[in-house]
């Protein structure tokens, strides 16, 4: 019943926009009010279903409902309510009902907000973007064609095939598959919400420039949608910087960035976002680049949806991590694109030749000149980053399975922009706030702040021991941009403190140039044995078993416990524990890893995480992830996560005969502690015919059961057996097959068990035949002295010395500073206006009343 209602809500909403659609369509051309007033009703009643339809799969979500496919798929009985309510948009269908929601928001902003002049214009091409982003959800099939993936759909029809479904159509789930476990981090509370809102509001500027051109108003646009552009910048810069975040103390893979195209789907609208900034203020003070303005306006948002299409369409579910399982709506998005696209180009392309256009060419001497090429080096770097991007689309092209750009294409590509911006930044803000009677008396101004970066990079080279000439230039360019909009930002604060957004956000950006060039330099902290094979593998030294070169070094190292290494004579590194805490999920593992400062004396811990994926592995075969610890600092972190460990190679050893999830959840949940419990020594194995278990360097196989004839019976004996055992020592692959006895006496009136050591002289312990659980069939096998040859407990682990990433989150809150400045003079400026123009409207109705009253 819930789930119909959520259905029916989702269709109302799709309906009642489509209803705005074209009642706001009719307002603006025909400059109706009263179709502007039933369009807002519309508006509003369609963002009330979107939260009704929201609010029922959230219940479903808290509730357990795993009759629900959404349900099943994203939850599971052992989520907190935080993870069940992120689990609302942790799929297709929620994040796309998040995005609606956002946008919904957004829109009754505009309506409270924007001018009569461009309120029904504006929301009319909002309201496309909502007829669009709705039917990805609405799940119905209209004249064949199947429209949308309802997030109400049911799992019996989902799993319609499966056996289960065909013989109880109505058999519910009693578990679900759980969240992934990668998103069982705090920040998908905050990070997913901030990333959507700033795509909903990067539709206003859209908006914005297509009913200037529909109204044929090409300049007074920018005013009210400048604000709004850099409030969505301002969104996409705090979602990329918590997903940077998220990832470098999540993922393994040791950064912060990996070019992955859900990550670039938030940075290209960024990058096209700012660019537009700077054109909208160059149209702004000079009514030049009124082109410009709309065309980055336009492109910002266009590729929002593009990144949105590669990322939910399953065209690179090969290619990204992060991508979305196809759910069928490759057409849909693809026709999205093409809405936006085509409205924006043929707009542009009808009224192009009514664009303002300067009457003069530019000089190249001009603040103008400069912002504008930053510009254009801005939409150059995302024309690099699309084309990387969509690599394994034009690949398609020329090869059956393209692979994408590995991370260095766009680090290469990349780099030279960065440069070049850095120093168009310090040359924009001096000349955007002075004038300067000549290209002399400027580069005079210049010599001061050229000097002192000279300087301090030089002293920077020295200290930091830099020596490639590229990193020099771009280590130049990025003080030479803190100190120039340094000086600027100086000056302003004695004149205007609220003009200096724009020179706060410029001395960001140096300052995150100089934390990106810290990623070049990460080192691997190993000890001395490590680090000599290293040197004999560049060497040509190392030859595998079949003779072959070795050319892959190694970045990890063993620890055995309590056993101290010293790693680049700069720290003793000692792992001290391992435990199974289940902390955050079934079977998850701590480990505790202590470090001593040779240089200071200093000790501190890190605690690096191991779990399983049990919804990512195949029964009997776990896949195994991390968590990694960051012990943080000034200038540099040490970075740790632990790649393999024996404790995972027992948990392996313990479930690889399990075939079902639940049975693995089980035995990880319960099952270690309570074979320690058991066995003191640990020297028990408990197996069932057929399997296997690992001790150490041996593998136990128990084959079968054998039944004692008659004249095998020892005397007295009532029944006996014997168990066919196979041991194996991995190290010297030496295999013997033995069979110790279990048998039950009766003597004296009395049951007692026979159950004599068979000695094993080749291994050097005994095998006991200690009792048969018939509950499970399982044999208990008591391995005597074996606990003395079972290795120590041991962990590989990867130690990185990370340079400079807390000044990378430096950059970033100054960028977000700056923004936020910027944001609160134009917001402030707008309003203004907007009171102005009530103002002027008000006086201008009296004075029409009474001019109406006097005839």
């Amino acid at each position: 019943m819930i789930g119909t209602i959520g259905s029916f809500s989702v269709i109302i909403a799709f309906l009642a926009s489509l209803g705005a659609f074209v009642f706001y369509f009719l307002a603006a051309q025909k400059e109706n009010k009263s179709f502007e007033r039933t369009a807002h009703l519309l508006f509003g009643f369609h963002g009330a279903m979107m939260f009704l339809g929201s609010a029922l799969l959230v219940y479903l979500l808290l509730t357990n409902q795993f009759q629900y496919f959404y349900v099943y798929n994203y939850t599971s009985s052992d989520l907190s309510n935080v993870y069940l309510w992120a689990a609302f948009y942790s799929g297709q269908e929620g994040s796309f009902m998040l995005w609606i929601l956002c946008s919904f928001l957004v829109g009754m902003g505009l309506i409270r907000w924007t001018s009569d002049t461009y309120r029904a214009p504006v929301m009319f091409f909002m309201t496309m973007t909502h007829v669009f982003l709705i039917s990805m959800i609405i799940g119905v099939t209209v004249f064949g064609v199947h429209i949308g993936a309802s997030p109400f759909r049911l799992t019996s029809a989902e799993f319609a095939h499966l056996p289960v479904f065909i013989n109880n159509p109505s058999f519910i789930p009693a578990e679900g598959s759980g969240l992934n476990d990668l998103l069982r981090s705090p920040w998908i509370i905050i990070h997913p919400p901030i990333i959507f809102l700033g795509f909903a509001m990067m539709a206003i500027p859209f908006a914005y420039a297509l009913a200037s051109l529909w109204k044929r108003k090409y300049h007074e646009w920018i005013y009210p949608a400048l604000p709004w552009t850099l409030g969505a910048n301002l969104c996409l810069l705090v979602a990329i910087f918590l997903g940077g975040y998220w990832a470098y103390e999540t993922l393994s893979f040791g950064g912060y960035w990996a070019w992955d195209p859900v990550e670039n789907a938030s940075l290209v609208p960024w990058i096209l976002g700012t660019a537009g900034i700077h054109t909208m203020l160059i149209q702004k003070r000079s009514k030049i680049a009124h082109k410009a303005s709309i065309i980055f306006a336009i492109l910002a948002y266009v590729t929002i949806v593009y990144q949105t299409f590669l990322t939910r369409s399953g065209v690179l579910g090969d290619s990204s991590v992060h991508s979305f399982v196809d759910l069928g709506l490759y057409n849909q998005l693809l026709l999205f694109i093409m809405a936006v696209s085509l409205s924006g180009l043929l707009l542009y392309l009808l009224r192009m030749r009514e664009l303002p256009s300067p009457e003069n060419e530019t000089p190249m001497f001009s603040r103008e000149f400069f912002m504008f090429s930053g510009a254009m080096t801005l939409l150059l770097v995302s024309l690099v980053i699309i084309l990387g991007t969509s690599a394994p689309i034009i690949g398609r092209l020329f090869v059956a399975n393209p692979t994408p750009p590995q991370p260095q294409f766009y680090n290469d590509w990349t780099l030279p922009f960065a440069i070049a911006i850095a120093f168009l930044t310090v040359l924009t803000q001096y000349l955007w706030w002075n004038k300067y009677k000549d290209t002399e008396t400027f580069a005079g101004v210049l010599i001061t702040p050229t000097i002192s970066a000279s300087i301090i990079t030089v002293a920077l080279i020295v200290v930091s021991g830099v020596n490639n000439i590229i990193y020099m230039v771009y280590l130049f360019a990025a003080v030479f941009t803190i100190i120039g909009n340094g000086m600027v930002m100086a000056r302003l604060i004695k004149l205007t403190p609220k003009m200096i957004g724009g020179s706060v956000t410029h001395i960001g950006f140096g300052v995150l140039l100089i934390g990106f060039l810290g990623a070049a330099y990460d080192t691997p902290l190993l000890d001395r044995s490590t680090i000599n094979y290293n040197a004999a593998v560049e060497r040509g030294e190392i030859f595998d078993e079949d003779g072959f070169r070795v050319y892959q070094t190694m970045d990890v190292m063993k620890l055995d416990m309590n056993v101290p290494k010293r790693i680049n004579d700069r720290y003793n590194v000692t792992f001290t524990n391992a435990t199974i805490t289940h902390e955050n999920r079934p079977g998850e593992q701590q480990y505790r890893i202590e470090f001593e400062d040779l240089r200071t004396g200093r000790t501190f811990a890190v605690h690096p995480v191991v779990y399983p994926m049990i919804a990512n592995s195949s029964a009997g075969n776990m896949s195994w992830t991390v968590d990694p610890e960051v012990r943080m600092g000034w200038l540099r972190d040490i970075y740790v996560y632990v790649s393999g460990s024996s404790l995972v190679e027992k948990e392996n050893n313990r479930i690889e005969n399990q075939t079902t999830f639940q049975a693995v959840a089980d035995i990880l949940m319960n099952g270690y502690e309570e074979s320690l419990r058991n066995s003191e020594i640990n020297n028990l194995v408990r197996l069932r015919p057929g399997s296997t278990r690992q001790l150490g360097q041996y593998n136990i196989r128990f084959d079968r059961f054998i039944n004692m004839t008659e004249s095998e019976l020892p005397e007295n004996a009532v029944v006996g057996v014997r168990a066919r055992i196979e041991i194996i020592n991995l190290q010297t692959r030496h295999a013997e097959v033995h069979e110790p006895v279990y048998a039950i006496l009766f003597e004296d009136g009395v049951n007692t068990i026979y159950s004599p050591p068979l000695s094993i002289e080749s291994f050097g312990f005994d095998v006991m035949f200690e009792t048969i659980d018939t509950r499970t069939d399982e044999a208990h096998f008591r391995l005597i002295g074996i606990e003395e040859q079972v290795e120590d407990e041991w962990i590989i682990v990867a130690i990185e010395r990370k340079p400079l990433v807390s000044v990378v989150w430096l950059g970033t809150f100054l960028l977000m500073f700056g923004f936020s400045i910027a944001i609160y003079r134009r917001w402030g400026d707008e309003r203004k206006a907007y009171k102005r123009a009530r103002h002027y409207k008000d006086e201008q109705e009296i004075a029409d009343k009474a001019e109406n009253q006097n005839s």
